[in-house]
């Protein structure tokens, strides 16, 4: 197995990168073969949904922070493939706010991770625990972040997920399909098992009980700190104010739609 990159171009290549083949098949499928896409759209919701499922089941089985990071990415990435496969303006918009959202959240996570593995010199969670006392600014950002990947107010996570299943479910209403309101459902379980290892991985790093071996270490130097804290300020301000990013993208995906 090949060696993982390094830590600072995991934080650009999960939140920059990952998500171009949603892109793709966005810029591909969806808008050139309208047609197409209007058949294989539900294949699109269920593919969405198993890499949604499949991801965060796997990432609660890690104990490296990175490869958590990593399937966590891949539940994300479903999440965007929902979204397409909803046949919806506002399931569409919301898919394309996960990218952004994705971006911010796990960028501020992994960035997390690099400091951590600097400053403690373990990437293992089994071997950490009651950062937050010693890692303030991290740990805070690292909350941001992970609220962020929920979906949890006041976040652009949030938005993201509440506008993303809002359309999937007034696709689902529209249509009387039931396999689109069990995917719905279903959806909604994946957004559960999100939380799930999000807040198992944090309790682990930051809370309980510190080790004796960890009792020295330090916060990461501000030139680390200072970018989670730009990243945090994003995110909170596109939850807050999401019309920044929806006031254009809307119109956009309902065009795209011929609504």
């Amino acid at each position: 197995m090949s060696p993982p990159p390094p830590t600072p171009i995991s934080a650009l290549l999960s939140p920059a990168m990952i998500g171009i083949g949603a892109y793709g098949i966005f810029r591909l499928i969806v808008e050139f073969l309208p047609s197409t896409f209007a058949e294989l759209s539900i294949w699109f919701h269920i593919w969405g949904l198993v890499t949604m499922i499949y991801g965060g089941a796997m990432a609660l089985m890690q104990d490296d922070i990175k490869r958590l990071l990593a399937y966590s990415s891949i539940s994300q990435m479903g999440y965007i493939l929902f979204g397409i496969g909803s046949m919806s303006a506002l399931g569409m918009a919301g898919a394309e706010m996960m990218y952004v959202t994705h971006a911010l959240g796990k960028g501020l996570l992994f960035m997390m991770a690099g400091i951590i593995i600097i400053r403690v010199g373990t990437r293992s969670i089994s071997k950490l625990g009651g950062l937050a006392g010693k890692m303030p600014i991290t740990a805070v950002c690292a909350v941001i972040g992970a609220l962020t990947i929920m979906g949890i107010p006041p976040t652009s996570g949030f938005m993201g997920e509440w506008i993303l299943f809002y359309g999937a479910l007034e696709t689902a209403v529209a249509e009387g399909s039931t396999i689109r309101a069990v995917t719905f459902g279903l959806g909604l379980v994946a957004t559960a098992l999100t939380m799930s290892y999000m807040l198992w991985m944090l309790k682990r790093i930051f809370f309980g009980k510190t080790p004796e071996n960890l009792e020295k270490v330090k916060e990461g130097s501000w030139y680390m700190t200072a970018p989670m804290m730009v990243l945090a300020g994003f995110t909170v301000v596109v939850g807050i104010y999401p019309d920044i990013f929806l006031q254009g993208i809307i119109p956009y995906m309902n065009g795209v739609l011929g609504v």
